[in-house]
């Protein structure tokens, strides 16, 4: 069989040398004729290629604007509809009506909706989240700083245990192809993928209780202080996206397995771990980056139901809390950011892509 595909290999590579001998000689023959003009034409330039990469960034950029202004828009709209005043909750139900009155003029809940829309967002042009209703002496921006750290603490644990193991076993299914190891980890992932991460926080939760492996839940002041408290719920939010990579690879690895190149790499007789390494990993691991980036408001989205579960105060605990007393700001401030942050590391993901694939380069131009 490996005398087969070593002939098939040899008789493709044959013809295309022949056929770049003959783009060669219709090259030279193409040289030696004579130039109409005097002097040889000046070398052109590919104006076509930057005008596409333009066109990319610019096309990049207004669906950047377009996510926001709806992110902006949405939530506005679906904060005006849920029941409850403000000014009567932060007063109590034995308010007056002129003192509750008075209140909503200051915080300007008695503007016009699209007066309170425009004041908003010439606000959010000057990097102004606005000031909370509740506790009228901080910021938003005071208010969701420190939750936001911790939240994209966590996403951040939860990625490096999800690229470490999903890699793994990504790397070990591609290879060992339909046995017995190559089923178990199959059935594993297909079980990880289908169990909330909240529920297996629950679970890591009561082991955590049984076996003092960990603190179960709290922090301790900044992330760095809450090493100790951090890598549990980062584990528990991490079987969100492990199950993606580990199949994700696997495919890929694949797929590169029946390429050209990997079969002439093994016809020569290179030894398989050379293949995989030198051959088959740099070409399967590049759908990887594109997946992180894709996958990051999802592990946003787990980690704030995640931090409820092990009493982090992140994102989500302050979301809720601001939702029940209906501090709009907050909550249009945590939407907006959290948008910010997926659409810049899609962005990012989009370019070490770019970088990376020049097939991706070629396209845009």
């Amino acid at each position: 069989m490996g005398h087969v595909r070593a002939d098939r290999v040899a008789a493709r590579g044959h013809q295309e040398l022949v056929k770049s001998q003959t783009t060669m000689v219709v090259g030279v023959e193409d040289s030696s004729t004579p130039a109409t003009g005097d002097a040889a034409p000046a070398p052109t330039t590919r104006p076509g290629r930057h005008r596409g990469l333009l066109w990319a960034l610019a096309k990049r950029l207004g669906q950047i604007a377009f996510v926001l202004v709806g992110v902006v828009t949405i939530t506005f709209s679906m904060l005006q509809v849920i029941p409850g005043d403000p000014a009567r909750l932060i007063l109590g139900k034995f308010a007056t009506p002129e003192s509750v009155a008075t209140l909503r003029h200051e915080m300007g809940l008695d503007l016009p909706l699209a007066t309170q829309f425009t004041n908003m967002v010439v606000a959010l042009f000057h990097g102004d989240l606005g000031t909370s209703l509740v506790s009228r002496t901080q910021t938003v921006n005071e208010l969701i700083g420190p939750a936001f750290a911790n939240t994209m603490s966590v996403v951040a644990f939860a990625l490096v245990i999800s690229l470490v193991i999903g890699i793994a076993v990504g790397i070990i299914t591609g290879i060992r192809r339909n046995d017995a190891f190559d089923r178990v980890l199959q059935a594993l992932m297909v079980i990880l993928l289908s169990t909330p991460p909240f529920m297996f926080g629950m679970v890591l939760l009561l082991v955590a209780l049984r076996t003092k492996i960990a603190p179960a839940g709290g922090w301790n002041g900044t992330p760095f202080d809450s090493l100790k408290y951090l890598w549990l719920p980062a584990l528990a939010l991490s079987i969100a996206l492990t199950p993606v990579i580990a199949r994700s690879l696997r495919q890929s690895i694949r797929e590169s397995f029946a390429q050209d190149f990997v079969e002439a790499a093994i016809a020569r007789g290179l030894p398989r771990h050379r293949v995989v390494l030198r051959h088959v990993l740099p070409n399967s691991l590049l759908p990887i980056v594109g997946l992180i980036g894709y996958s990051l408001g999802g592990l946003i989205g787990g980690a704030a139901v995640v931090e409820i579960v092990f009493n982090i105060p992140g994102i989500g605990s302050r979301m809720m809390a601001a939702v029940g007393s209906r501090d709009f700001p907050v909550v249009q401030g945590i939407a907006l950011v959290s948008a910010v942050t997926v659409i810049i590391f899609n962005a990012l993901a989009d370019a070490a892509y770019w970088i990376i694939d020049p097939r991706t380069r070629t396209a845009a131009s």
